[in-house]
């Protein structure tokens, strides 16, 4: 096998909890730079006895996926500040606390009763531009961002409990243009218990936004919430292709298969010069490991609080569930050690598709 040579990128980590089945979906998807039409949106996924199923009138690519982590990231710093402030639900009053709550469920047939609890954030158009790694704040860019989180806007998670059998209906996200000219955001309930729970996947945007192609971006967010830090996992190339460009006719032509096992390549040969990664390759796969990092006192610890406490606090509970309430998010999960999807991902097993088992085209 040929190891490739990791180096360390110096950044700071910037950890965004993520929902485990958001990011092993096939919710985002590599999408053609030409003007061609998006897909439609239509994938299904089975999580601890819920099946989610997300609809949408367009295909979401990287870029909606790192507006989605960068207003993650955004919400888990404002809840630790302000908690009471940045909750989310049925009784908020406020006119943009309500209209973010309406816009969630906008679309629900049925009237809603014992909705979960979520969050809400606020943030200028300039601050998610450098978020999201972007230099310029221009119109265009601007103009841009906005089209990327409309189309998360658009994105219904319906979800099924198989034990009751009950549906029910969420949007991914709401959001609304105030009268201070900042962009407010209510994010759904299965996001928000991530930033608030124990059981959540890890994924860098530190690291995201060193990588060189959509693909390396959305390779790593997936090896991300597939592998807990420390463990490793082996994966084949074809089997990375199949999930990043699911085929409903299995007939893709030669040269694109060709040329996505290149890009999938290349994506794991630039995730393997990060500094947290050892990635070895061969011919038809690579053996990944998420490396445990070395303690430096120049990196601050980003799950630290951002406020100073008065009252210290016992070293064996984390700030963040202090001054929460994981109560209010009723959502049943599960942590690295209870779920370990990354023993059930191996070069010489299949790797079923969403589409398998119910999804439709």
């Amino acid at each position: 096998m040929n190891r490739e040579i990791a180096t360390s990128i110096p950044t700071s980590p910037r950890v965004v909890r993520l929902a485990q089945p958001f990011g092993l979906c096939q919710l985002f998807r590599p999408l053609a730079k030409d003007s061609k039409p998006r897909p439609v949106l239509n994938e299904q996924f089975e999580y601890a006895g819920v099946t989610l199923r997300f609809s949408a009138r367009e295909a979401m690519g990287a870029p909606e996926q790192t507006l989605l982590l960068a207003l993650l990231e955004i919400a888990q710093e404002q809840h630790r500040r302000r908690p009471a402030e940045h909750m989310l639900d049925e009784t908020d009053r406020s006119e943009v606390g309500a209209l973010l709550w309406s816009g969630l469920h906008a679309g629900t047939a049925a009237p809603l009763v014992n909705a979960p609890s979520t969050l809400k954030l606020h943030c200028s158009w300039s601050e998610l531009h450098r978020r999201c790694g972007g230099r310029s704040v221009g119109g265009q860019v601007t103009e841009s961002r906005r089209q990327s989180l409309m189309r998360l806007c658009e994105v219904t998670v319906w979800e099924r409990v198989e034990s009751t059998r009950r549906v029910r209906s969420c949007r991914l996200v709401s959001w609304l243009l105030g009268d201070d000219q900042r962009v407010h955001v209510a994010l759904n309930h299965r996001l928000a218990a991530a930033l608030l729970a124990p059981s959540y996947a890890q994924v860098l945007l530190s690291e995201r936004l060193c990588l060189p192609s959509q693909t390396a971006m959305l390779v790593h967010a997936f090896l991300s919430t597939c592998l807990g830090v420390g463990k490793t996992m082996s994966i084949g190339h074809e089997t990375l292709v199949a999930r990043l460009w699911p085929s409903r006719s299995g007939l893709t032509p030669a040269s694109t298969q060709r040329r996505r096992l290149s890009d999938v390549r290349a994506a794991l040969r630039a995730i393997g010069r990060l500094g947290r990664w050892r990635v070895e390759s061969d011919a038809t796969g690579a053996s990944v490991t998420r490396i445990v990092p070395k303690p430096d006192a120049r990196t601050p610890v980003t799950e630290a609080p951002l406020v100073p406490t008065v009252v210290p606090r016992p070293a064996a509970k984390p700030p963040v569930r202090d001054m929460t309430m994981a109560g209010h998010f009723v959502v049943s999960d599960a942590s690295f050690g209870e779920q370990p999807f990354w023993k059930k991902l191996s070069v010489r097993k299949h790797l079923p598709r969403n589409d398998e088992g119910g999804t439709t085209s």
